[in-house]
């Protein structure tokens, strides 16, 4: 028999040198909804918003680094956005993260529409 490994899906997102890999996990999803006061889907309809994003990112970061705290992910957007990177940009990037986490198909129009909005970040 061969032996099937598990690959958790996740994105990457390096910043400041340093990689942070993305993943919101059930735990992750829940924690963001209790904090936020509205769900997941609600909170990328919002996500124009810096505490929305913030909050979308630090989710998705403590899904694998639960010792990552919420002031650590404003120092990444400070960083992203200093390396030349816009909030666009970034919500591009939690789009990616949120499919590739399993949230989000890529049919859903919300996260497809937001994604073709966004320049790349360079």
């Amino acid at each position: 028999m061969s032996e099937t490994t598990l690959r958790m899906p996740y994105t990457e997102l390096t910043v400041g040198g340093t990689v942070y890999m993305l993943r919101l996990t059930a735990l992750s999803a829940a924690r963001l909804e209790e904090r936020i006061g509205m769900s997941v889907y609600k909170a990328v309809e919002e996500a124009d918003k810096v505490s929305v994003a913030a909050e979308l990112l630090y989710a998705l970061i403590e899904g694998l680094r639960p010792e990552f705290t919420k002031r650590d992910v404003f120092g990444v957007i400070d960083s992203f956005i200093g390396e030349g990177g816009t909030l666009p940009a970034l919500n591009a990037v939690i789009a990616e993260a949120l499919r590739n986490s399993g949230f989000f198909g890529e049919a859903s129009p919300r996260l497809t529409s937001s994604s073709a909005d966004c320049t790349e970040k360079q």
